[in-house]
C-alpha cells in the first residue's frame, strides 16, 4: 500500500514538473518571439511608387544607396521567381521594378479593390532590421455618379485611388491584427511613398495638386 502511494506521489510531482517546464518555454518562446520583432524601416528608401493598371500593379522602388537586396510579394521568397519576385541585375543599382497581374502572386481581391504586400529585404537571404514591407491597395471602385455600361470590361478600369503603407517585414506577422506605421493615400490610379526626412520633407501624393502625409490614428498634415 506504501509503495502505491509513493508511486502515485511521484506520478503527480512528475505532472507537475512537466506542467511547469511546459508553463516556462511557453513564456520564453514568448519573450524570444517578442524581442525578435521586426518593426518595418523607410529608412535607406528614397521612394515607393505604385501604378495601379486596369489588371496590374506596377512597383518601383527607388534608394539612396546601391541596393543588393531582393523584393518580393509576400509568400514569393521561397519560390523566387518573376514576376513575385524581382532582384537586381547589374552592380550599383539604386532603382528596382516589379509588375504582376491582379491574379498573381497572392494579391487579394474584396470586391473592387485590390490589395498585396511587398517586402524589400537587404539581404538577399534573410529578413533583418530595417527591412521594409509596404501594403500596396488599387480601388476600382466607381463614383455614385458614374454608370457602367454592360460592354464595359476589366481592361477599360481606371482606378479611383491607390494606396501604399508602411509595414513589417516579418512573415510571421499577422495581417489582420498588425498595426500600420505610414501610410499615404491618393484619389487617382498613382501613388508614391516618399519618407520624411530631416529637412522637413514629407510623403508626396503624385497626381494631385494636394500634398497629404499622415501617422495612422493621427490627424493629416497638408
Amino acid at each position: 500500500m506504501c509503495q502505491k502511494k509513493i508511486c502515485f506521489l511521484l506520478i503527480a510531482a512528475f505532472a507537475v514538473t512537466n506542467v511547469n517546464c511546459a508553463k516556462k518555454e511557453e513564456t520564453f518562446q514568448q519573450d524570444l518571439s517578442d524581442s525578435f520583432k521586426i518593426e518595418g524601416s523607410d529608412q535607406g528608401i528614397q521612394k515607393v511608387n505604385l501604378k495601379c493598371g486596369s489588371n496590374s500593379m506596377h512597383v518601383m522602388l527607388e534608394t539612396e544607396k546601391e541596393f543588393t537586396g531582393v523584393m518580393y510579394t509576400r509568400g514569393s521568397f521561397y519560390k523566387q521567381s518573376a514576376p513575385c519576385f524581382v532582384k537586381p541585375k547589374v552592380r550599383g543599382a539604386r532603382s528596382l521594378e516589379m509588375t504582376f497581374s491582379l491574379e498573381e502572386c497572392q494579391t487579394q481581391k474584396d470586391g473592387d479593390v485590390f490589395s498585396n504586400i511587398v517586402v524589400i529585404q537587404n539581404d538577399p537571404d534573410l529578413i533583418t532590421p530595417g527591412d521594409s514591407a509596404f501594403s500596396l491597395e488599387c480601388d476600382f471602385r466607381k463614383p455614385r455618379n458614374i454608370e457602367v455600361g454592360a460592354e464595359f470590361q476589366a481592361r477599360d478600369r481606371i482606378a479611383s485611388g491607390s494606396r501604399i503603407t508602411l509595414r513589417s517585414p516579418d512573415p510571421t506577422e499577422d495581417t489582420n491584427k498588425e498595426k500600420s506605421i505610414l501610410t499615404v493615400s491618393s484619389p487617382t490610379g498613382e501613388v508614391t511613398y516618399v519618407p520624411i526626412k530631416h529637412d522637413g520633407s514629407g510623403r508626396k501624393v503624385i497626381g494631385i495638386a494636394e500634398e497629404i502625409h499622415y501617422k495612422v490614428g493621427g490627424k493629416n498634415e497638408l
